[in-house]
């Protein structure tokens, strides 16, 4: 359409040629495009058509200049003497006057009419649209320089005759070369003055630099947002200086309209290269006190990301800022994922300590990023220390819940006490020189087994890596195909191993471990590779989805993989499994039993409950329990009631202090333990069920057991299997009379059993 407006314009069209005539000088790429899409006779015509519309308002522009020129700033009366009548002295400084203001004035004339032509001779008609602009560059410019007079006719014919060469020869870059000689042409003629004028006076008209001035009320004395549409850079796709402070109007006026101010600072970025800067610097104020505002420091990282960067400047800072601001979201997140306050504290002061370090960092960075992350952190480091007011004041009220019963124990969050003599025996067993031939780790339900294994990778030199394959996890026993792809996976994602063959049958799947094994020697480590709930391996294999074919595999592995060590943890020893002669296959394997709580350990867990925890730095106070606050004999008491049963020690540990809690005390005192006690057997029913009734699965051993309900005693089974069977689960205590092992056992049989 604008095109064909083009097209059709005829020479009466005045108001239609100025239109296209403002275009050309706010938007020359679009009115290029325009014309572009005409033919190039008709492209001429239409060219010609519309600097010939604009000649008479030029000379007029031009006969106003004149006069500001010779009349406001010529020093001398307005109604001089002839040049006669004047001294030698003042002659001169006449003369040099008129050089210098007909240098101004066809320096300014020039360039203006010549910067708008340079669309117009890039590619469209070059000779002939540069030759009547050159005609018309030069009427105009002696009309300003020595006015309307019968000198016109000489002009006219020197500027026809001027401008017929010039467009043989002209190009693009000769636009900039005849402007400059003119204006030192003129230097010579009327004075070195004159000439320097007329070439910094070309300089601005087509650099558009007289709307500097026009820039400094929109942002001086005050920020005038509400003209923002009026400002040059919204209408003029020619200004080729920056405005200084423009990105400061940017941001005023995208806080006013949002929509519209982000729309404006990426049409700068995009295509107005000469004031992209300003608006990089806007965009990243905007972002950073987005940031600032944001209520959830776990948020801030997603809304940092959207800093612009590159090679220069602030731009070059701004990947730094990100990673510094990811170290605080990623404390924030963890601290949001704990529930307990007392693990909270250190995280939510490690928060404080984060923003603070950050805040110092950026100190020397380039603007705007110092002034306004600065300000950001400030407001971030205000959430901050009220966060950790709120963790610190919940901490002093309560006494801290660190006991968990249920699940394996996180040292680092959770109440945990290493297993000393089980972790020497597993790491003399791990660093055999000749290789360890694969362990068995036993333990009776709930004794803490998971736990070890969780936690084993602390507690082991840093040559011996870890695989830890829970056999509940439905990838490892809904085929063995998939039992194969998890175990080659989780080595790769724990390990350096990051190749080797394809883990798809039995024999590739060895040579996957082939592979692995030359690594580890290679890397000079270990390997184990642990199976949590191993007796579902032998539950598979009676159900068909395994065979014995694995068992021989993990048997020719332990033989010939020295870098390999098999672990199997589980509640029953491989003589009891029944559907694959294990013993056989597995006949050098190392049994290692997992007992219960000794009495010192369980002190550590009651009054030391985070002493390996990772989270608390050197030297930090860690969270603790007086023997007191167990009341005396406390914590004798408690080791008496569960016989040292990890998961028993922490249910009526987590019970006792529950209770504590919600009674608003200091400590525990014996009617409170009493009362945990009985609260313990409810909470705890399903494992208690499970280890008394759940695992008696001989006829007649549940019916022994029912008989501790009346007696505290009873003469041990006459049938050979319930009396190892009840030996080996560690309910009973052998002697002359056998009794239960675990009092909090018997309490749960007498009132819930």
């Amino acid at each position: 359409m604008i095109a064909r407006s083009l097209a059709d314009l005829k020479w009466w069209d005045h108001r239609s040629a100025l239109w296209w005539l403002g275009l050309l000088y706010r938007r020359p790429y679009q009115f290029r495009k325009a014309l572009a899409g005409l033919p190039p006779r008709r492209a001429f015509a239409a060219s010609g058509l519309i600097l010939g519309h604009a000649l008479p308002h030029l000379v007029i522009l031009a006969c106003v200049l004149r006069w500001l020129l010779f009349s406001w700033l010529d020093p001398s009366p307005q109604h001089p003497p002839p040049l006669a009548d004047l001294p030698g002295a003042e002659v001169r400084a006449r003369a040099l006057f008129d050089g210098i203001a007909s240098a101004i004035a066809l320096g300014i004339a020039f360039g203006i009419v010549f910067a708008l032509a340079l669309v117009i001779v890039g590619g469209i008609a070059i000779g002939l649209a540069a030759g009547i602009t050159s005609v018309i560059a030069f009427v105009i410019t002696f009309v300003i320089a020595y006015g309307i007079s019968g000198s016109i006719a000489v002009t006219i014919i020197l500027a026809v005759a001027f401008g017929i060469a010039c467009g043989i020869v002209i190009r693009i870059t000769f636009g900039i070369t005849v402007g400059v000689a003119i204006g030192i042409t003129a230097g010579i003629a009327v004075g070195m003055a004159g000439g320097i004028a007329s070439g910094v006076a070309i300089g601005i008209a087509i650099l558009r630099v007289y709307y500097q001035p026009l820039h400094v009320c929109f942002i001086w004395p005050v920020l005038q947002t509400r003209w923002y549409l009026f400002h040059p850079v919204t209408w003029d796709d020619m200004c080729s200086v920056p405005f200084p402070g423009l990105h400061r109007l940017l941001v005023a006026y995208t806080e006013t309209l949002p929509e519209a101010g982000e729309a404006e600072i990426e049409r700068l970025i995009s295509s107005y290269p000469s004031q992209r800067m300003q608006a990089l610097r806007a965009r990243t104020t905007l972002i950073a006190r987005a940031a600032g505002a944001e209520h959830d420091l776990a948020r801030i990282d997603a809304i940092v990301a959207r800093l612009p960067e590159g090679s220069e400047g602030f731009l070059s800072e701004t990947p730094l800022i990100r990673e510094m601001v990811g170290e605080i979201t990623d404390l924030q997140r963890f601290l949001d994922a704990i529930d307990r306050p007392i693990l909270r504290e250190p995280y939510a002061s490690r928060v404080v300590k984060e923003i603070e370090s950050f805040r110092g960092r950026i100190s020397g960075f380039h603007e705007p990023l110092v002034s306004e992350f600065r300000a950001a952190a400030d407001k971030w480091f205000a959430l901050a220390k009220r966060q950790l007011a709120e963790v610190q004041g919940i901490v002093r009220k309560e006494s801290p819940q660190l006991f968990r019963a249920g699940d394996p124990v996180d040292r680092a969050r959770e109440a945990f006490v290493p297993r000393i003599s089980v972790l020497e025996q597993l790491g003399r067993q791990v660093m055999f020189t000749s290789g360890c031939p694969g362990l068995l780790i036993y333990g009776r339900r709930r004794m803490g087994k998971s736990t070890l294994l969780r936690n084993l990778g602390g507690f082991l030199p840093d040559s011996v890596g870890i695989v830890s394959i829970s056999m509940q996890n439905p990838a490892a026993f809904s085929s063995f195909a998939s039992l194969i792809r998890l175990i080659a996976e989780e080595i790769k994602k724990n390990t350096e191993v990051n190749a080797g063959p394809n883990a798809s049958d039995l024999s590739r799947f060895f040579a996957f471990l082939n592979y692995v094994n030359g690594t580890l020697i290679d890397q000079q480590k270990r390997l184990i590779l642990a199976f949590d709930e191993f007796e579902n391996f032998d539950m598979k294999i009676g159900e068909g989805v395994f065979d014995c074919d694995l068992l021989a595999t993990i048997r020719e592995s332990v033989q010939m993989h020295r870098q390999l060590i098999w672990a199997f943890a589980g509640s029953h020893h491989i003589t009891e499994l029944k559907h694959a002669p294990w013993d056989s296959y597995l006949v050098s394997i190392r049994t290692i039993e997992v007992p219960p709580f000794s009495a010192a350990e369980t002190r550590v867990l009651l009054t030391e409950p985070l002493k390996e925890s990772p989270l608390f730095e050197r030297g930090a106070l860690r969270p603790r329990y007086d023997a007191a606050f167990w009341s005396e004999g406390g914590i004798e008491w408690i080791h008496e009631q569960t016989a040292g049963w990890p998961h028993l020690v922490q249910l009526l540990a987590g019970t006792a202090v529950d209770l504590v809690n919600d009674a608003n005390v200091a400590a525990l005192d014996r009617q409170m333990l009493q009362k945990a006690a009985e609260r313990s057997i409810v909470d705890g029913d399903t494992v208690l069920r499970q280890l008394m009734r759940g695992e008696s699965e001989l006829p007649g051993e549940w019916d022994y057991l029912v008989g501790f309900r009346k007696k505290d005693e009873q003469q041990p089974p006459q049938d050979e299997a319930i009396f190892q069977s009840l030996r080996r689960r560690q309910l009973v205590t052998a002697g002359g009379m056998w009794r239960l092992r675990v009092p909090l056992m018997q309490r749960w049989l007498r009132k819930r059993g």
